[in-house]
C-alpha cells in the first residue's frame, strides 16, 4: 500500500471532474469488487454467520462489473483489485475467470488477488486462475461450524490443503493458539495460506458480530477510506470493507450510495459523504459509531504521529475543537474532595 499524501481534496469535493480522476488516481491503491453474494460457510466471527448466503447467488451485474473496470481502464490503474469481500469467489468457477481474464485483458499491470477459504481449489483450478492473469491468492483455513480455533485442527487443514494441491505448504509462523502461516506457490502463483484465531484477531464489522474480548475504545486514525475503494455484490459502496450490504443499518447509515448513483467511481470516491468519513477519521481522537469498537489496527500512536495528523487536520479542515475538561472545573471539584477527606 502507498504512503497517504493528504489533500485538501480529501476532505471536500472537488468542484471538477479532472480534479476527481486525479484524486482517485493518486490515492487509491486497492479496489475491492464482491463479484457474488455466494458464501459455503457460516463463520460466526463473519456477519455471513446470521444471514442466508448460501441458497441464492446474487452476481454483481456484468454491466456495473465492466463499468467499474472501465473507469480503472481510463486512468491506467495498476495496482490492488481484489475480487471479494464476504463471498467465496472460487465457488463459482466460470464466472471468477471470466472476471479475472477481464480484469487484467483491461488493466494488465494490476494486481488482482483475493481470499479465499481454499474449499474448492484443485491444481487445475489454480493453473486456470494463473492462465486467466490472478497474481496472487490469501487462503484462509477457518474451523468448523460454531467452534473455536485450536491448533491441532489447523494443523490437520493445513495437511488436507498440501496434500490436494499436490504441494506442501511451508509453515513461515507458527505461533500457539493464536495463529499458524505458511506459503506455497504453484504454477508461478504466490498463495499465502493461514488459520487464525479470530476470537483474538477478529473484527466486529462495523458491530454486525460480537466477539468476546474484542470491544475496544478506538481512538486511531483509520487509513481505509483513502487507499481503498469497496464495492458489494448489489453494488453498494461503502468507505470500508469492514460494512456489510445485508445489514439494513449499514446500506442505510453507511453506505455512500450505489454505482448507479454517480457518473463514474471517481465521482463516489471524491463525494461529500466520503469526504466526511475521511475528515473523521484523520486524527487520533475518540471515534463515533461505528468506528468507535473497531479494533482493526487501533492504538494510540506516538506524540510526534498524533501531532502531524492534528497538523494535517487545522491545514485542511480547520480547527480542532478541545475536547479536554475545562481545568477550572477540574480544580474545583478536586478542591471539594479533599476538603471532604
Amino acid at each position: 500500500m502507498n504512503e497517504l499524501h493528504f489533500v485538501r481534496h480529501h476532505f471536500t469535493e472537488p468542484s471538477s471532474h479532472v480534479e476527481q480522476q486525479r484524486l482517485f488516481s493518486e490515492s487509491v491503491s486497492n479496489v475491492v469488487i464482491e463479484i457474488t453474494s455466494y458464501c459455503n460457510r457460516k463463520c460466526n466471527y463473519c456477519p455471513v454467520s446470521k444471514f442466508d448466503r448460501t441458497s441464492l447467488d446474487k452476481i454483481l451485474p456484468e454491466g456495473m462489473f465492466r463499468k467499474i473496470i472501465q473507469d480503472l481502464q481510463r486512468i491506467s490503474y495498476s495496482q490492488g483489485i481484489c475480487l471479494n469481500l464476504y463471498n467465496e469467489p472460487t465457488a463459482d468457477s466460470v464466472l471468477l475467470l471470466e472476471r479475472i481474464r477481464h480484469v487484467r485483458h483491461c488493466l494488465p499491470e494490476s494486481n488482482i488477488y483475493f481470499s479465499t477459504n481454499g474449499d474448492y481449489l484443485t491444481p487445475d483450478y489454480v493453473k486456470a486462475m494463473v492462465d486467466a492473469g490472478l497474481s496472487s491468492m490469501y487462503v484462509t483455513l477457518h474451523p468448523p461450524v460454531n467452534a473455536s480455533y485450536d491448533d491441532t485442527y489447523a494443523v490437520t487443514r493445513f495437511c488436507e490443503l498440501s496434500k490436494r494441491l499436490g504441494k506442501t505448504v511451508e509453515a513461515r509462523h507458527v505461533s500457539p493458539g493464536r495463529t499458524i502461516q505458511g506459503d506455497i506457490t504453484l504454477f508461478g502463483l504466490p498463495m499465502y495460506i493461514s488459520s487464525t484465531n479470530y476470537e483474538l484477531y477478529g473484527a466486529n464489522r462495523a458491530g454486525s458480530v460480537s466477539l468476546v474480548n474484542r470491544q475496544t475504545e478506538r481512538s486511531a486514525p483509520c487509513n481505509r477510506p483513502f487507499n481503498d475503494f469497496t464495492v458489494s455484490y448489489d453494488g453498494t459502496i461503502f468507505p470500508c470493507c469492514q460494512m456489510f450490504a445485508d445489514e439494513a443499518q449499514h446500506r442505510e447509515d453507511f453506505a455512500i450510495g450505489n454505482v448507479t448513483d454517480f457518473p463514474d467511481i471517481f465521482a463516489a470516491y471524491a463525494s461529500t459523504t466520503m469526504a466526511q468519513w475521511r475528515q473523521h477519521l484523520l486524527r487520533f481522537s475518540p471515534k463515533k459509531s461505528p468506528c468507535d469498537t473497531c479494533s482493526e489496527n487501533n492504538r494510540t500512536g506516538t506524540e510526534e504521529e498524533r501531532c502531524e495528523r492534528d497538523r494535517i487536520y487545522r491545514q485542511f479542515v480547520g480547527a480542532i475543537e478541545d475536547q479536554r475538561p475545562n481545568q477550572k472545573i477540574v480544580n474545583f471539584f478536586r478542591r471539594l474532595i479533599k476538603e471532604a477527606n
